[in-house]
């Protein structure tokens, strides 16, 4: 594998800002462009499983993709990629519509962390409504927030960032909360970035609607997630004795706080 190539799927599989949507784009991009390099492609696929399986979205996709690479059938793979790409913008603009149906008349939203399908229809909402304003949290402790932002801003959108702390002070101003899914269980319990099971519990208090965004293939047949903590050094790089220091990225929001799961 070359340097560039090892570059390029390294910022891939390594991506913790992005969403799990984003990343499977990135990665069926790239899958796609090196089809022809069977060593290189193999290789890639096979560090895919490895790092990235335990997002649904993205572990539907690389079965689909492993059956066919077993039976070495390039043909269909390549048709399979392909048939992913085309499929995305229609699956966007589907979620779009059934989310701008339930909120048309809605100016101010709010939303947090980094989800490449909440960005993709907020994109799309505000081709149609100009004067949609969005507040977004800043999202620690990697700020997810602020990329989504600036993603935003370069769309024309206009866009308050504000602390994690601050979402129940700004809550009464907005007319709904949308976020996105890292996965949907069985029993329609989602699961998303920390924060989200705050968000929805704020919600529910101000009787403000909290909406979830994703794809079917998001969808998993569990009812149960165990969280897992991360890197302590990202909330605080310091050693104590009677220091304990938890840093947990994805967790569990139950049905009956969410208003509407929305897919395609």
């Amino acid at each position: 594998m070359k340097v560039k190539d090892n570059e390029k799927l390294g910022k891939i599989l390594d991506d913790k800002r992005s969403g799990s949507s984003e990343i499977l784009s990135g990665l069926n991009n790239f899958l796609l462009l090196n089809l022809n390099n069977r060593k290189l492609f193999n290789v890639s696929l096979f560090k895919a499983n490895q790092k990235l399986s335990h997002f649904a979205a993205i572990n539907n996709y690389l079965k689909k993709l492993n059956a066919l690479t077993k039976i070495s059938d390039y043909k269909n793979i390549k048709e399979f990629m392909n048939d992913f790409k085309r499929d995305e913008g229609i699956l966007y603009n589907r979620i779009f519509e059934n989310v701008y149906r339930k909120l048309s008349s809605a100016k101010t939203i709010l939303t947090i962390s980094r989800s490449g399908t909440v960005i993709k229809i907020l994109k799309l909402w505000f081709n149609r409504k100009r004067n949609l304003k969005i507040i977004i949290t800043e999202s620690r402790p990697a700020n997810e927030g602020i990329l989504t932002a600036k993603e935003l801003l370069k769309e024309g959108l206009k866009v308050e960032l504000i602390t994690d702390a601050m979402a129940g002070l700004y809550l009464p101003k907005v007319d709904a909360a949308i976020i996105g899914a890292d996965a949907v269980l069985k029993n329609k319990n989602v699961i998303n970035k920390a924060g989200s099971l705050s968000l929805a519990l704020l919600c529910k208090h101000h009787k403000k609607p909290l909406y979830v965004l994703a794809a079917k293939s998001k969808f998993v047949n569990k009812t149960r997630y165990k969280t897992e903590p991360e890197s302590s050094e990202k909330l605080w790089k310091y050693r104590h004795p009677n220091l304990k220091i938890t840093n947990i990225s994805f967790e569990e929001i139950e049905r009956n706080l969410i208003t509407e799961i929305i897919t395609d």
